[in-house]
């Protein structure tokens, strides 16, 4: 006898056979029909469903993994984004790198990504550490911009906002020298500054020197002259130390022309005004056209006159004047023989 009969021998006489009951709420008629059975499509249909929500429930675990995990690029509404607590950028809105920007993402749709925290200070929205630029064009455009969330403390954030405007698009001297600052009054320590940057200690002193020598009010009327580097800033910065710089500073600031123009002339303008350190000067003469309107600035200091030609109302009188003078200064030679003739002849006559 096998364990299986063995079993069965030993409980077949204590323990009697089950009596099977009827299925629950059918009758004695319908005690002899079969019990009805979901049809295997319905069983097969609800199984797809509960594959399809576990599946979709494991897809948003995953991708709020790789938010936290700064791994992935989300599509956020810009209104939502605000600007680093540093900036970094003196160009203006509309310059013509930042308008091929925005017709080339318009064209082509944002390829790069931007850097954003969770705000710090406000729920729901985002901070970014670098990517301005886009985010604005995207502002521009009217469309969600794209961008990779992680979590960062300042120190992480501005080194990354360094690191990147390094990489990508160079800042002139005196941005640079403006984030150095920037971050120095944020209390940031010199190694951080350094880092962020990506300069040693001698390079980072003169950033500092400059922004805070130089008033910021006049850096932003310059704005970012890309040609204008590290030797011509520092000599700038000597000559606001000047006497009478605050004055020739607001009146060249204050002229059409210098509004006129762009970032790098602004700053040859304001430079060459300073530099000139007349050791004496008068109010300048104007001479104006029979409009009214002033075409010639006439400057005289000790041994210097300077003739300002506002080639904005007469674009072509400077060349007129420039070719003239050679005809010019033969009248002024001729009668000044002819002067210092009459004179010695009336010394002889006397």
């Amino acid at each position: 006898m096998n364990r299986k009969d063995t079993l069965k021998a030993l409980l077949g006489s204590s323990i009697p056979p089950a009596k099977k009951e009827p299925p629950r709420g059918i009758d004695d008629r319908d005690s002899n029909q079969p019990p009805q059975r979901v049809g295997a499509g319905a069983v097969r249909a609800m199984g797809l469903s509960l594959q399809k929500l576990t599946a979709e429930a494991d897809q948003a675990r995953a991708l709020q993994t790789q938010i936290e995990a700064g791994s992935t690029v989300v599509e956020l509404d810009p209104d939502l984004v605000d600007p680093s607590f540093v900036i970094d950028r003196l160009s203006p809105a509309d310059d013509d790198s930042f308008l091929e920007l925005v017709e080339s993402i318009e064209a082509n749709g944002q390829q790069v990504p931007i850097l954003v925290r969770p705000h710090p200070e406000q729920s729901g929205r985002y901070q970014v550490a670098y990517g301005h630029r886009r985010l604005r064009a995207a502002i521009t455009l009217k469309i969600k911009v794209r961008a990779i969330v992680r979590d960062m403390t300042n120190v992480q954030l501005v080194i990354a906002q360094g690191k990147e405007n390094l990489e990508r698009r160079d800042l002139t001297f005196i941005e640079r020298a403006l984030f150095a600052k920037a971050l120095e009054d944020e209390g940031f320590d010199r190694a951080t500054v350094m880092a962020a940057l990506a300069v040693h200690k001698a390079e980072l002193t003169r950033f500092i020197a400059v922004a805070r020598a130089i008033p910021l009010e006049v850096i932003q009327a310059i704005g970012a002259a890309p040609r204008a580097g590290r030797p011509r800033w520092m000599a700038l910065a000597r000559l606001l130390e000047g006497k009478n710089a605050a004055r020739t500073l607001e009146r060249v600031v204050a002229e059409p022309i210098f509004k006129a123009a762009d970032s790098d002339t602004r700053f040859v303008r304001v430079y060459a005004a300073l530099n000139r350190a007349p050791a004496r000067s008068t109010n300048p003469e104007l001479w104006r056209a029979p409009g009214g309107e002033p075409v010639v600035k006439i400057g005289r200091s000790t041994n210097v006159t300077r003739l300002e030609v506002n080639e904005k109302i007469a674009p072509e009188f400077g060349a007129f004047l420039i070719k003239k003078l050679s005809t010019l200064y033969e009248e002024f030679s001729s009668k000044a023989d002819r002067g210092h003739a009459h004179s010695n002849s009336q010394a002889r006559g006397s």
